[in-house]
């Protein structure tokens, strides 16, 4: 990939493939319950910016993390996978070689020096000519880099379509991967309890909070998960039958391709969760 096939066509957002070594130093999602709360101020000002420039249907906050380190040359790209009759539209976020990836754009982009900003994790799903916004983009830079936020908060480039839902995300171990979901509610009821939020959207109130006044301590919702962890799918086998030495299959009456099991809870066959995972699981290209 050595250009998106799709570029959001913007001097400053920059979108080659981002090296593994420096994606593996992002924070992990478990250290960063905090960080929006702790930052409150910079977190106003950013959706100050964005909102004084008009431009909270294309751009939002995002809380940078991680979930799990990059092999050597892959870039973690999300994907929307459309729902079928056996489940619901889901979207996965995996590493895939770059050259796999002729038609991936920028979805997150990190701070960088002289105004411009590094895409970190990328979308195959479709986003707006951006060329009319260098000087916001440069402004935002500036801002989250003067904070000194540029390793907390990065910048979204949402999709044309944006699917205006909350979505709730899980992780595929095995495969390095995760899900997102808008109707979770099948996963193991009481197991998660509070979560971590990782996107803001820019309201028109925020406007005023774009030349840094920010009067006082603003109050910020930020929960975070239970016991610092998250849901995990764990699975016997690939789809090519090759073991990963993750949970043995606790279920012998079961053939081993079929079971799956979600924080020790076996997902029945046939379901919408066990349609939806192994859906996901036969596209990820297995790291080894």
């Amino acid at each position: 990939m050595s250009s998106p096939a799709m570029p959001l066509n913007n001097a400053h957002l920059r979108e080659m493939p981002f090296p593994s070594t420096l994606y593996n130093k992002l924070p992990h999602i478990n250290d960063m319950h905090d960080a929006a709360a702790n930052h409150a101020r910079a977190h106003a000002v950013l959706l100050g910016i964005i909102a004084a420039h008009g431009v909270a249907e294309t751009f939002s906050v995002h809380l940078i993390h991680k979930h799990f380190d990059l092999p050597d040359g892959r870039i973690m790209v999300y994907e929307t996978v459309k729902g079928t009759t056996t489940h619901q539209d889901f979207v996965l976020c995996s590493p895939r070689p770059p050259e796999k990836c002729s038609n991936a754009r920028g979805l997150y982009f990190k701070a960088s020096a002289g105004g411009d900003m590094v895409a970190y994790e990328f979308t195959t799903d479709p986003g707006a000519d951006l060329a009319a916004h260098e000087g916001f983009v440069a402004a935002f830079s500036k801002a989250a880099i003067e904070m000194g936020v540029q390793d907390v908060f990065a910048l979204t480039a949402m999709s044309i379509c944006p699917q205006n839902k909350i979505l709730t995300e899980f992780e595929l171990a095995q495969a390095l991967s995760t899900i997102l979901v808008s109707d979770a509610s099948w996963l193991p009821a009481g197991d998660v309890t509070e979560s971590t939020t990782t996107d803001w959207l820019a309201d028109q109130e925020y406007a005023q909070y774009a030349d840094g006044s920010v009067p006082g301590i603003i109050q910020l919702k930020c929960t975070r998960t239970r016991s610092q962890s998250h849901y995990n799918v764990t699975c016997s086998t690939t789809r090519n039958g090759s073991h990963l030495g993750h949970t043995p299959n606790p279920f012998p009456e079961a053939p081993e391709d079929s079971v799956l099991i979600i924080n020790g809870t076996l997902v029945d066959e046939g379901s919408k969760p066990h349609a939806i995972i192994s859906q996901a699981l036969k596209m990820v290209d297995v790291v080894y």
